[in-house]
């Protein structure tokens, strides 16, 4: 008999991403020992139903109810949502019946784990911020075991079944390429008759707002981009809801400047999204990474890369910034979006830029690639 393990989670990628990680893993490792495993993915939203159906994985929707820390209209349609929604988990936990649950917590994994307490199937959390979230306090209660990216989480959970692992990694995210040809990939190179030209030799800046992207970290590289490509070349993930926008004030940057238009065109390549493979590939031609201080921050460790990071302000319980202070422990830059302003981003990117070794050396202390890993060894 097949040994069955639901995969609970939703909504943005640092809840997503990281059952991508252990479903690779709880694949590899069954395979290795000969165990036949049925895996499902459970929750909602439309980024975990794309990934389900990527990995082959059946996937079961359960609509999700979030509580919002502000007076919002939406809580009280959430409120009447929530019983529909916790009948329906416990409907397919049930028919499902797995043998564990690993929910990544979160409104989207909340439901179909409290199904399976009430089911009595042993459940195994992963939070990701150094303050946990109420939906991973409330199931730490009852969880067989509780994994954690940070050491001050600990302190959330009973004691005894709390494991620091770090965050589950893709396999494709983790994966390293040579610098040259990752620079070659983006158009960063004066070989193989590339039409977007660049310079190999130039300082590459890699410059995230994590999946989402991030406005007033794109408002601020416009306001610096001038400045910015006369140093470096930047590779520059912006979210997919800000990429027209910011098309357009490319545009309108290039009308108004001609003379900058071709130093703009080689140097500095704009992106929606970015693949796992691509989002690799951007780290290994980077010499500096600027970043939120989501889940994202464990990549940026695992690919050795220094970085600057700019927490969300608006994060549930400042939990961003609590992330960015561990994660300054080891050697990354803060700027809190209070101060975020083009002259103090392009005099730290120089700062990190010109110590890169001894900050790469400090942060790469940080990484736990082998979170999938162990998340998996768990589970089975």
């Amino acid at each position: 008999m097949a040994l069955r393990i639901l995969l609970a989670g939703g909504g943005t990628g640092g809840h997503v991403y990281p059952l991508v990680a252990v479903a690779e893993e709880l694949k590899k490792q069954a395979a290795q020992s000969n165990k036949s495993i049925e895996l499902r993915m459970m929750g909602d939203g439309d980024l975990i139903r794309q990934v389900a159906g990527e990995l082959g994985i059946p996937f079961s929707r359960v609509p999700s109810s979030k509580w919002r820390r502000y007076f919002s209209v939406w809580n009280f349609v959430d409120a009447i949502k929530f019983p529909f929604g916790f009948l329906l988990a416990l409907i397919k936990v049930w028919l499902f019946m797995p043998d564990a649950i690993f929910s990544k917590g979160g409104h989207g994994g909340f439901l179909p784990a409290l199904a399976g307490r009430l089911l009595f199937i042993p459940i195994i959390i992963h939070d990701s911020d150094a303050v946990p979230g109420r939906a991973n306090r409330f199931l730490g209660k009852f969880a067989k075991r509780v994994c954690v990216n940070f050491e001050s989480a600990v302190a959330y959970f009973p004691v005894g079944k709390t494991e620091v692992t770090g965050e589950p990694l893709r396999s494709a995210v983790l994966q390293k390429y040579d610098k040259a040809q990752a620079l070659a990939t983006f158009g960063f190179s004066s070989e193989g008759g590339s039409a977007s030209g660049g310079d190999p030799s130039r300082p590459t800046v890699f410059i995230t707002g994590a999946g989402q992207g991030s406005q007033i970290i794109n408002d601020t590289i416009m306001a610096g981009l001038v400045e910015l490509m006369k140093q470096y070349q930047v590779i520059h993930q912006c979210g997919p809801k800000h990429f027209d926008s910011m098309t357009k004030r490319l545009e309108q940057v290039e009308k108004e400047e001609p003379a900058v238009a071709e130093m703009i065109r080689k140097s500095y390549k704009l992106f929606a999204v970015l693949t796992a493979e691509q989002m690799a590939q951007a780290y290994s031609a980077s010499d500096v990474v600027v970043s939120r201080s989501g889940s994202g921050i464990f990549e940026i460790a695992a690919s050795g890369k220094p970085a600057i990071v700019i927490p969300l302000a608006s994060a549930a319980n400042n939990h961003q910034l609590i992330n960015a202070q561990e994660f300054a422990k080891f050697g990354a830059t803060v700027i809190t979006e209070d101060n975020l302003k083009p002259h103090l981003l392009l005099y730290e990117i120089g700062q990190v830029y010109a110590h890169r070794d001894e900050i790469a050396s400090k942060i790469s202390q940080f990484a736990r690639p082998d979170a999938a890993n162990t998340i998996a060894g768990l589970l089975l």
